[in-house]
């Protein structure tokens, strides 16, 4: 019988048998892969060489456009409840100061479980921690049709407030894990999707359902809105992502401590984060004291003036979509420049204006500004999260334009009280003149540098 060597068999062809090959062709015993074949030798790996990562499976990547969704579902949740939650507060007699506590209940439970959260999700994962949060934030506005006197609002207040961020970081999470892949091009596309129901959709439909069919069918429809994100959710976020440079189950402590340390040592993400909280302390200023200063300096209608806000947030929205494609070739210290320089005008508008069309410009330099501010610290985030993690930056980067938030509405207010809101532009146009210089400076220097 004719011996058939091992190379000479196909796929599909049945395999030589040991009794086909003559006893003095027979070599001893090695590893070989199914039918008898010996594999192919593997390319041995050199000193400078590593190993290939292995591949995530195909279901850990969330489908860009389900993420999206999500991005506005939740952010329409938040719109609703914005606008909900105080009025439900004053219809249970609470006074102007306990109204204000329950609408600054969400910014506080932002800022004192952003970092938690970030530890939890390198713990836990996006997924787990988003439909916890799901879970208990519907139950909690199940409950709220109960609560009658203003303490009880505070409390409920409170409680959504804490649980606020299990919806929000971990979109921001996952969106920031993707980016590297994405480009800068679709950097904003997440805020744009979360800002479009926050800022325009929730607002719009919680003033209409409130007005017609009072609260209890308001909260049944954000509860049931939560329902809806959850199972969306199970399917796009994911469940435990790798910890970089860090045991997978480490104690939460040393999570934040971790976290606090990256904050002290980075200072690259300090900067972004500085700029980042300026911009959004610079929208909030704007966004409380605005339509003040539009009435009462320049006689301008409610309604009017707070078309002020609406154009605002819609160039911030339609730059947020599109700004990282004018500017994907431009370094990130010239888009910094470029839109503190836009910041700068408007302060400048705002805090020495002469006329109403130059708060119509502000305002529009101000979408685009903060819009372009945008789409440049995300990007930013999502390489700081491709060196150190999901859950560090992740946490981290939700407490800028929480804190600056904060600061914007709360020492904004103090400063405007005892020297006008006028010296509240003025100020902001100080700093957003300092970081103008600083990013300009920072961009000739590695023009130089490149030549």
């Amino acid at each position: 019988m004719l011996a058939v060597p091992w190379w000479a068999v196909h796929a599909g062809q049945a395999c030589p048998t040991v009794a086909d090959v003559p006893a003095r062709r027979r070599s001893p015993p090695a590893a070989t892969s199914q039918c008898g074949r010996r594999p192919s030798p593997r390319p041995r790996l050199q000193n400078h060489d590593t190993p290939p990562p292995a591949s995530a499976p195909a279901h850990q990547v969330p489908h860009l456009p389900a993420l999206l969704s999500l991005a506005l579902m939740v952010g329409t949740i938040n719109g609703l409840s914005r606008v909900a939650l105080p009025l439900f507060a004053v219809a249970a007699h609470a006074q102007p100061w306990q109204v204000g506590i329950v609408g600054g209940l969400g910014y506080l439970g932002v800022l004192l479980m952003a970092l938690p959260m970030g530890a939890w999700i390198d713990r836990h994962g996006s997924r787990t921690m988003f439909l916890r949060g799901a879970l208990a934030a519907a139950l909690l506005y199940l409950l709220l049709p109960l609560m009658r006197t203003p303490w009880q609002v505070i409390a409920a207040a409170a409680l959504l407030g804490f649980v606020l961020p299990f919806r929000t970081v971990p979109i921001q999470t996952e969106f920031l894990a993707m980016l590297p892949s994405l480009g800068v091009a679709k950097a904003g596309w997440n805020r744009a999707a979360f800002m479009l129901g926050l800022a325009f959709i929730g607002p719009a439909v919680s003033a209409a359902v409130v007005s017609s069919l009072g609260f209890g069918v308001l909260f049944v429809l954000v509860s049931v809105t939560l329902l809806a994100a959850f199972i969306v959710g199970r399917r796009v976020l994911k469940r435990r992502p790798g910890v970089a440079g860090q045991l997978a189950d480490a104690p939460l402590l040393a999570r934040i401590r971790a976290q606090l340390s990256l904050l002290a040592h980075d200072r690259g993400l300090r900067t972004t984060l500085v700029i980042d909280g300026l911009a959004q302390m610079s929208v909030a200023y704007f966004v409380v004291f605005a339509i003040p200063l539009a009435m009462r300096a320049y006689g301008m209608t409610l309604q009017a003036a707070a078309g002020l806000i609406t154009l605002q947030g819609a160039l911030y929205v339609a730059t947020l979509f599109a700004g990282g494609t004018l500017v994907a070739r431009w370094r990130v210290e010239l888009r910094y420049a470029v839109a503190f320089t836009m910041l700068l005008a408007q302060s400048l508008l705002f805090g020495l204006a002469h006329s109403a069309a130059a708060l119509w410009v502000g305002a529009a330099l101000m979408g685009i500004g903060v819009g372009l501010q945008g789409v440049t610290s995300t990007t930013r985030f999502g390489e700081l999260m491709r060196r150190h993690g999901r859950g560090r930056i992740g946490g981290l980067s939700s407490l800028a334009p929480t804190s600056g938030g904060i600061v914007g509405a709360v020492a904004g207010g103090l400063l405007s009280q005892w020297l006008g809101t006028e010296a509240g532009f003025l100020l902001l146009a100080a700093a957003h003149a300092a970081m103008c210089v600083q990013q300009t400076r920072r961009w000739r220097a590695t023009q130089r540098s490149a030549m």
